[in-house]
């Protein structure tokens, strides 16, 4: 009997240690190098090349795709894929502006640490 509730313990730790550590997400995530060809794309999108707006806007979907999985992460490849695809319709202004969104995200202020005292 003793063996089957230690074993019981044993494995519910394990199981809820898991699970605890895969909730959460990155702290300080950097996202400034899909800033680069993010910011590329908007100004090619305010300057009219809607042809280099979607391959700039293509490449940061894909270095997005690319990094940690994480609520940001995903809020900017969302955002990426809209701008995409708005603009491979031809609706230039709505493209860029989701990218200046997705760019929002990308910029946002590290949360604050946690611990340490007073």
């Amino acid at each position: 009997m003793k063996l089957k509730q230690v074993l019981s313990v044993v494995i519910l730790s394990v199981s809820l240690t898991g699970l605890a550590q895969s909730a959460g997400g990155p702290m300080n995530e950097d996202l400034s190098s899909i800033s680069i060809p993010t910011q590329k794309a908007i100004d090619a999108g305010k300057a009219g090349d809607l042809q280099l707006l979607i391959k700039e806007a293509e490449e940061s979907l894909s270095m997005a795709k690319g990094k940690t999985d994480s609520a940001s992460q995903q809020r900017i490849v969302g955002k990426l894929k809209r701008a995409i695809s708005r603009a491979q319709a031809g609706n230039l202004a709505e493209a860029v502006q989701d990218l200046e969104l997705s760019m929002t995200d990308m910029k946002k202020a590290p949360p604050p640490k946690f611990g340490g005292g007073s």
